[in-house]
């Protein structure tokens, strides 16, 4: 199946530069990394994977899937393509793109969604559900799950309904989210189902959703924090989690989405040079809150290197279009490769005079050993420190993925990139000021 991102995306729309608008606001507000609150966190084993990923087998493709460590691939199993007449089914490319990556071992995501040329004749492919449609909608959703159960580990409901990817009301939303849960239940009692799949944190939206019941049958919650930087990223997060505890929900969030374009024109636009950082920032950030899984979106660009696009949805790939890496694919391999299945520990490092502005994350692993430590400096002056581990270490470049040996103690300049160490053993590490 042609690897192929939802053509919808913002572009041009009024709602584009509203939320531009809020996203440069947003920017200026929040430079500073927001830490998290709370205990010790475990990270699962598959905590990341990659949108867009492996919708046809290719063997370059397939070898950076391998590097990168991806566990998790998500694609939309795009209603009007399946049925593409009333009650006949076409399951010929979807079934080569989910064989193929279970036989990789990688999990999948698939996303229910969305109209049907006949759900709406006047508006092919429209994003709604309406109260006549809905019979059909179901069925398709009850074929597909009944197709792949026990091969589809994760069915998303929608995506992003609160911008431009749902054109009904918000009620008519509710209630789809609620009976497709419901028909996903019926067909597979032991189906993993997520919802919501907000766009940052709709507040009013949310609340509102909870309050119709259309998060009764759902196993977790998912949203996309999309934002201008890390930081920003980051309290979109905590709002999120804050949103959702005050109607006492604990359950797990999923990020099905997140990412930075390296060109075009959003606000959120990031250089190269710069790509890596966002990235172990954010994949850092999040996973230390608790996230059960990061999705990254996405795996190539839309456009050949070399060619420009004022289009931001051409440039989010970890590698370009023909699979050729960007700096960010190995900041993106590294978190791969040592967080997940270690336990963030938030009172390590132990820090000696080391002044806020140099942040620190710590993950411990106690069954492989690989422990790890992140730092950075919010401010662009570096900032020269001890490093105490009482073991040899590696010091890992996050834009080229090579690394260096450490002694036992080191003293290393922390800047605005981040730097990722990490060692062997049950040493417990600590930073002091040199």
């Amino acid at each position: 199946m042609k690897n192929e991102k939802t053509n919808c995306k913002i572009k041009t729309s009024f709602f584009t530069f509203f939320f531009c608008f809020l996203y440069v606001l947003t920017a200026f507000s929040c430079s500073s990394t927001p830490l998290p609150s709370g205990g010790q966190v475990n990270i699962p084993e598959d905590f990341l994977g990659i949108v867009h990923a492996a919708g046809t087998p290719n063997p370059i493709e397939e070898q950076l899937l391998k590097e990168m460590e991806c566990k998790w691939v998500l694609s939309t199993f795009y209603w009007h393509r399946i049925e593409t007449e009333i009650g006949v089914y076409n399951f010929n490319n979807y079934d080569v793109f989910v064989d193929y990556n279970k036989k990789q071992g990688r999990k999948i995501v698939g996303v229910l969604g969305y109209g049907s040329d006949f759900s709406n004749p006047k508006k092919k492919k429209i994003f709604r559900i309406t109260k006549d449609s809905m019979p059909l909608f179901l069925r398709f959703v009850e074929e597909t799950v009944r197709r792949y159960k026990g091969k589809v580990d994760v069915w998303s409901i929608w995506n992003e309904p609160n911008i431009t990817f749902w054109s009904g009301t918000d009620k008519e939303f509710y209630e789809m989210t609620k009976l497709a849960a419901e028909k996903i239940r019926e067909t597979d009692p032991d189906a993993y189902i997520i919802g919501g799949v907000f766009w940052r944190s709709p507040s009013g939206f949310i609340k509102k959703m909870q309050k119709a019941g259309s998060f009764t049958n759902l196993d977790a919650l998912a949203f996309h924090p999309y934002a201008v930087n890390p930081s920003d990223c980051m309290n979109v997060y905590d709002k999120f989690k804050k949103i959702l505890s005050g109607f006492n929900y604990s359950g797990p969030i999923w990020i099905t989405e997140m990412g930075y374009p390296t060109g075009g024109w959003y606000p959120s636009k990031v250089f190269l040079n710069k790509y890596p950082s966002f990235i172990v920032k954010t994949i850092t950030g999040a996973a230390a809150r608790g996230a059960r899984a990061l999705l990254w979106y996405e795996m190539e660009d839309a456009i050949e290197k070399g060619k420009s696009s004022l289009d931001s949805e051409d440039h989010f790939g970890l590698t370009h279009k023909n699979f050729e890496r960007k700096a960010g694919s190995w900041a993106f391999e590294l978190c791969a490769r040592y967080l997940p299945g270690s336990r963030y520990v938030p009172d390590l490092p132990q820090r000696d005079n080391i002044p806020s502005n140099i942040i620190s994350f710590c993950f411990m692993n106690g069954i492989s050993g690989n422990n790890t430590l992140v730092l950075w400096n919010d401010k662009k002056s570096g900032l020269k420190i001890e490093i105490i581990l009482g073991t040899s270490a590696l010091l890992h470049d996050i834009s080229t993925g090579q690394n260096t040996q450490l002694t036992v103690n080191t003293s290393v300049n922390i800047t605005d990139k981040p730097i990722i160490i990490t060692w062997q053993g049950e040493n417990l590490p600590r930073i002091e000021k040199k």
